[in-house]
């Protein structure tokens, strides 16, 4: 019950963040050099200030329309599914490389894993990873956080062979990431 209702309010939050970022016009720059960095920090601290707003209006007005408080009636499943599928179509409006979008699969996936339906959330780490190395590169140390969740999915589903094959690239990845960098 408890995951069920954090899924609902998770889709709710993400929901209403996208409608303010898209009722703002508000866009992230995706690259990093120092001299975007300032504006991306405030940005940020902006989004996050408002994600935090939007979470605490999501709360109040899941306690206000019901009566009972902390007591209520458990979101069901579809429900909750239907919830989160929107998200994941609201992100993808805007655009593959989205933070947001990355965090909806996440939270799809994950949703899924709990109901363990491992086909449905084996799809939605598959397509996470395929945007994150999209972003960032196959050896990115995010790529190898998925790999790992991805992995541990595929261990549950009795897919062994597939799992120690994920896991051994992310731990390849971790392992070159961390290794220290030789200059010439």
């Amino acid at each position: 019950m408890k995951k069920r209702l954090r899924y609902f309010l998770l889709a709710e939050v993400h929901l209403k963040f996208i409608e303010f970022i898209e009722a703002n016009n508000i866009h992230l720059p995706l690259d990093n050099t120092s001299q975007n960095m300032t504006k991306i920090c405030c940005r940020i601290q902006r989004v996050i200030l408002i994600g935090s707003l939007l979470l605490l209006l999501v709360l109040f007005s899941a306690c206000h329309h019901h009566p009972q408080g902390r007591h209520r009636t458990k979101a069901q499943p579809p429900l909750v599914e239907q919830q989160l599928l929107s998200t994941v179509k609201n992100a993808e409006t805007l655009g593959q490389g989205n933070p947001l979008l990355l965090s909806s699969l996440y939270s799809l996936a994950d949703y899924y894993h709990d109901r363990k339906e491992y086909d449905k959330a084996a799809a939605q780490y598959e397509r996470a990873l395929h945007i994150k190395e999209e972003m960032s590169g196959p050896d990115h140390p995010d790529v190898a956080a998925i790999l790992q969740r991805y992995a541990r999915l595929l261990q549950e589903a009795n897919r062994p062979t597939e799992a120690a094959n994920l896991s051994a690239r992310a731990d390849a990845i971790l392992a070159h990431s961390s290794a220290p960098s030789v200059s010439q």
